[in-house]
């Protein structure tokens, strides 16, 4: 009998693994045919046979077609859509988009907080609506493809993310190689071109003074170029130099290859040469940085006009061997001879507007003034004295508690560098951490801040109790740094307790997929705890937050700011605590500062632990005890009762 039940069992569930075989096997046929029905024809009526093969695939209602408008700017134009209506409407594009743009598949239950949606034109859509987003190529353009649902029917699952993940990549390498021949003839003909100066002498010469890869006059050339210029003050016509440095170019090396970002840079000269005037001398100096000595302008309003128009024509795609890439430029400006009478000078001073420029806004243009000046030599004073820092180990941590709701006790401290300078003054973390980033001692302060959450362990112990646990911050940019990940887990490894630690990462160490492959996993053997902060600022679904592997989600403080006032937000929260029950996550409320905000999640929510400043603002641990606050009854702490000293801590901790 127990044999024939054991038989019945082992055909059920063979029977259930042909069902999952065959809708697999039917969605492939269906995803083959929207490509098939993509690759024919790309926009307008076309599309209906790609939503019609879609359509039994992800089930949904409403289909938009986005695509980057031919004429530029920074909007995208409806190609395609059911209703037709939605077709030539125009739809901005925030930092959802540019991430979907660049390759993100993402499913969301609601869009009212993107950018995208709160400008969107209407047409029976709402920002309600569940939604996939892909990214797709419509002939040479970048584009987008949402799919939506109802409003109030179920979102879309891991299962269709992975299909869209397939649909799209299989689109990607569909189009890259119907593209390729193209760059392929060009890039012959460039060869060939190459090759025939090469073969005579004035080549050779000419190669002494211009730069190999772009054949742009080279840094020597530019400046005796520019120094007989200089010194002839005779000739009465306005100069100035333009420095040019692309945004974020290290990317390209490292998302394609230093072929791809060449090839970039090449396009990238072509451009500057083709928008300036012949009287104009273009050069390249290193790496990813140009200059232009503009002669002969009216005046500075001309100059201004010229290289603002030089500016929007950089920041237009590029297409290189098949694929479009998005790159901009800053640019900065020094005029002779307000800003200096000799071309190191000038460099040099436009050099330091095109980092203002590159600060305020990429892809924009700032002109050299004596506020830069100023700003430059505290830049260099700044990083004089932040190296000193490291040397002399002038970093410290000011310890924020996390607290348990039920008893109103710390249960955690989250780690928080400041720096303390030989003069005893405290520095917050926004006077240096960017800068620190810039110079390369990030990593070094993020070693300093274990080491000193080490040596606090056990003075916290005594004041806190031993069931306590340490949260430290490793932002995205740190996740990806093999090195210095192995360095951080030797330290953990080297603590006497390293499952008391937590380590907080943003949602976009989770982009990659390395952190969580690689990284994870040894950071779980040692028992260290892996925390999701700042969760709701990025744009990660609540969808895809099933594939993340994490012990705590830290819902960030836009959420729970006048919570108790926001209905939206009270929804969002509950789908939020929802969700990471499901997953064994456990949910801490950032930010907590009113005790309407304490009433709310008391009353209303499941979220058992919490931090801000209505509990402590960050202090040093000799501080955490004088103070005292923690150590108040529950009532006093609860009703939001204004302590001594409260409202002066709060406003020295911003």
């Amino acid at each position: 009998m127990g044999s024939s039940e054991e038989l019945r069992e082992t055909l059920v569930a063979m029977e259930r693994q042909i069902d999952r075989l065959r809708t697999d096997n039917a969605h492939a046929t269906l995803l083959i045919d929207a490509l098939e029905a993509l690759l024919c024809e790309e926009e307008g009526e076309h599309f209906a046979g790609v939503f019609g093969a879609l359509r039994d695939v992800f089930a949904f209602s409403q289909a938009v077609v986005l695509a980057e408008r031919e004429t530029g700017g920074g909007d995208l134009e409806c190609v395609a859509a059911e209703p037709a209506a939605l077709c030539d409407t125009l739809w901005t594009v925030g930092r959802f988009f540019r991430k979907v743009l660049d390759g993100r598949v993402a499913a969301t239950f609601d869009n009212s907080g993107f950018e995208e949606w709160q400008t969107h034109p209407g047409g029976g859509l709402s920002s309600e609506q569940p939604a996939l987003y892909l990214p797709m190529r419509v002939r040479n353009r970048r584009g987008v493809m949402i799919l939506l649902r109802r409003q109030g029917e179920a979102g879309f699952d891991r299962s269709h993310v992975s299909l869209a993940r397939k649909f799209a990549l299989l689109a990607s390498h569909a189009f890259a190689a119907r593209y390729a021949h193209q760059s392929e003839v060009e890039s012959q003909r460039l060869r060939s071109l190459m090759q025939r100066l090469e073969d005579t002498q004035a080549a050779l010469a000419h190669r002494v003074n211009h730069d190999q890869l772009t054949n742009l006059p080279n840094r020597s050339c530019i400046e005796d170029t520019a120094q007989r210029i200089l010194s002839d003050p005779g000739n009465g016509e306005t100069l100035a130099l333009a420095f040019i440095d692309l945004d974020d170019f290290k990317q390209v090396n490292d998302a394609y290859s230093h072929l791809m970002g060449d090839a970039l840079l090449q396009a990238v000269a072509r451009r500057i040469r083709a928008n300036v005037r012949e009287t104009d001398i273009v050069g390249r100096i290193s790496g990813d940085e140009f200059v232009i000595l503009f002669r002969g302008f009216q005046d500075a309003a001309d100059l201004w006009r010229m290289a603002e128009r030089l500016k929007a024509q950089l920041g237009l795609p590029y297409l290189i061997d098949g694929l479009e890439l998005q790159a901009t430029a800053s640019i900065g400006i020094a005029l002779h001879p307000e800003h200096g009478v000799d071309y190191d000078t000038l460099r040099r001073n436009a050099d330091t507007a095109m980092y203002k420029a590159k600060s305020a806004t990429k892809g924009s243009v700032a002109c050299f003034d004596e506020e830069m000046g100023r700003a430059a030599r505290a830049r260099v004073l700044l990083e004089r004295r932040l190296h000193r820092a490291v040397r002399k180990g002038e970093f410290r941590c000011a310890f924020q508690p996390k607290i348990d709701l039920a008893t109103m006790r710390p249960v955690g401290f989250e780690a928080l560098v400041r720096w303390v300078d030989g003069d005893g003054r405290v520095h917050q973390p926004g006077a240096f951490i960017d800068a620190a980033g810039e110079f390369g001692i990030l990593n070094r302060i993020a070693e300093f801040v274990i080491e000193d959450v080490v040596d606090q362990m056990s003075f916290l112990d005594t004041h806190f109790g031993m069931g306590t646990h340490f949260s430290v911050n490793v932002s995205a940019r740190q996740t990806a740094d093999a090195g210095f990940m192995e360095s951080l887990i030797a330290r953990l490894g080297a603590a006497k307790q390293p499952d008391r630690f937590v380590v907080e990462v943003t949602e976009d160490a989770f982009v990659s997929g390395t952190f969580q492959s690689r990284t994870l996993p040894r950071l779980k053997d040692l028992g260290v705890s892996v925390s999701i902060d700042d969760f709701g600022t990025g744009y990660s679904s609540l969808a895809t937050l099933a594939d993340v592997t994490a012990d705590e989600l830290k819902v960030d403080r836009s959420f729970i700011s006048g919570i108790h006032q926001r209905p939206r937000s009270q929804s969002i929260l509950r789908m939020i605590e929802s969700l990471a029950g499901a997953l064994g996550m456990t949910v801490v409320a950032e930010g907590v500062e009113t005790g309407e905000e304490l009433d709310y999640l008391l009353g209303a929510s499941s979220i058992r632990l919490a931090q801000g400043f209505h509990f402590s603002r960050p202090l040093f641990p000799a501080q955490l005890v004088s103070e005292g606050r923690l150590h108040q009854p529950l009532a006093a702490v609860a009703s939001g009762l204004s302590l001594p000293g409260d409202q002066g801590r709060l406003v020295a901790a911003r």
